[in-house]
């Protein structure tokens, strides 16, 4: 099953009091349907956004922080709650996690007009379906199928001519190096690692991501 998980730094809003902002600023509703992973940055119109919200209040943060995240699983009902993000990070597998580093702590300038602005819409909806509207805090959200796919760089790196050991200095070179998502060279070089260095990951280890 495809999917993914996301930590976060941010806000929880309701669908409903999102949904109205992103209606009063010209970008479709999500109804609760999470917005694709893989867009984010450049192809996601809600990323955008928040990026034109953040650069409008002076903010100078990066455009790959702010985002919106829907939690979902496959069985149940489209989610009532959204989390605006500064800061995030997702896991493919499993990762050791530094929160100073990975997902810093310091709100970036902009975002609690952001928020402030966002929370303003809770007033012309009813039912908003949560009690701790606009709350900040550190948070978790899985999102399920193609919404959440995620390839981690240590996977596309895999699809690259050369690979290099990282052992000795033999070089392997795919000789269909011009089909996009060709392996070759680095099953060379993981069958090269478990016969000459007894490595024991495989052709396709699980990435540390």
């Amino acid at each position: 099953m495809l999917g993914s998980a996301t930590m976060l730094r941010g806000f929880k809003i309701s669908v409903t009091a999102l949904d109205a902002f992103l209606q009063a600023n010209g970008v479709d509703e999500t109804y609760g349907t999470p917005p694709m992973l893989r867009k984010h940055p450049d192809d996601d119109p809600i990323s955008a956004l928040l990026y034109t919200k953040i650069t409008a209040a002076s903010g100078t943060g990066s455009k790959h922080g702010f985002r919106v995240l829907i939690p979902s699983r496959e069985g149940h009902n489209a989610s009532t709650v959204a989390y605006v993000a500064y800061s995030w990070i997702t896991i493919y597998a499993h990762r050791e996690l530094r929160l100073g580093e990975d997902l810093s702590s310091e709100v970036p300038t902009g975002f609690e007009e952001l928020r402030k602005e966002i929370l303003s819409y809770c007033d012309g909806v009813t039912n908003t379906g949560i009690v701790d509207e606009g709350r900040m805090g550190l948070f978790a959200v899985h999102i399920h199928e193609y919404r959440g796919l995620y390839n981690p760089p240590e996977l596309v790196e895999r699809y690259k001519s050369p690979q290099y050991c990282d052992q000795c200095d033999a070089i392997f070179n795919d000789p269909q190096s011009s089909e996009k998502w060709s392996q070759g060279a680095w099953i060379m070089r993981q069958d090269h690692r478990a016969e000459v260095h007894g490595s024991i990951e495989g052709r396709n280890p699980l990435p540390e991501a």
